[in-house]
């Protein structure tokens, strides 16, 4: 269902030391104060768990891989993380006052709308979510139809391709296969070729997701912009190690400049959304 965090002491800590700095993170301090009952759903790693419970957050984290889960309860047992689902999430309605989707629901081969209703479902009525998935934006349209962004995807699944990497003396690329859906949803898939990894919405894509299933937008707005010039024009103006992206005064000039024309080359997507 969706990608499965391998927990390491060093990049959790690198991690942590990111928390403040991250795009979700005004938002959170925005609209949940401290004190309040949140569920991150699909928490990976369980950093903002961490980050947030250290600051007098009510949090709870949920993530499917068992390993992960069972190495969080070992290094943090003061933590609340359990194994689960985002697609049948383990609690009642009108749980929380608010939830966190930093990047999951996008990794649900049959589409968003079961993820989102469980999010509306689990929420206190005036409860607010804050999801994110990766956006499909005008940079992302124009490669498309070019067949630049289908190359892009050929590549990165040739460097997977079991033959390729037995030339270059490379164990075989494990594939996480998902059973393709009778009735796929209408999203860009990435990658275009081999496995199934995520979804990219255009902002009406992901807006109408969201109202479908019974939110009321409050804020939408284009985030990790730094982290979408670095995709889709590679180390040419940024270059990326460690979990930090080190744009060059190129690519600083071009960020801003790209910055001021919301979703033209944003990597990630944001909605505020409500439960009315």
């Amino acid at each position: 269902m969706t990608p499965v965090f391998e927990w390491k002491q060093s990049d959790f800590d690198k991690l942590i030391a990111n928390c403040p700095d991250e795009p979700v993170t005004p938002f959170i301090r925005k609209y949940f104060p401290p004190g309040a009952r949140l569920l991150e759903a699909g928490c990976g790693s369980g950093r903002f768990v961490h980050w947030l419970d250290a600051r007098g957050y009510d949090i709870e984290g949920l993530e499917i891989g068992a390993e992960t889960v069972a190495t969080l309860h070992r290094v943090f047992p003061h933590l609340k993380i359990r194994e689960g689902d985002v697609r049948a999430l383990p609690y009642a309605e009108n749980t929380f006052d608010g939830v966190l989707s930093l990047g999951v629901i996008e990794h649900v081969i049959e589409g968003l709308a079961g993820p989102i209703r469980e999010m509306h479902r689990v929420l206190k009525p005036g409860g607010v979510a804050l999801v994110i998935v990766p956006s499909f934006n005008l940079v992302r349209r124009i490669k498309y139809p070019t067949g630049i962004y289908h190359l892009h995807a050929l590549l990165g699944y040739g460097k997977r391709w079991n033959p390729v990497r037995r030339l270059f003396g490379k164990p075989p690329h494990q594939a996480a296969r998902q059973p393709r859906p009778a009735h796929p949803p209408p999203y860009k898939r990435w990658p275009v070729f081999g496995e199934f990894f995520e979804y990219r919405l255009t902002k009406d894509e992901f807006e109408r997701a969201l109202a479908t299933e019974g939110f009321a937008i409050v804020e939408s707005v284009p985030t990790s912009l730094i982290d979408g010039l670095y995709h889709e024009f590679g180390r040419l103006f940024v270059r990326f190690g460690y979990f930090e992206f080190h744009p060059n005064a190129v690519g600083r000039r071009l960020n801003a400049w790209l910055a001021r024309r919301p979703f033209w080359h944003n990597h990630m997507h944001l909605c505020v959304v409500q439960k009315p």
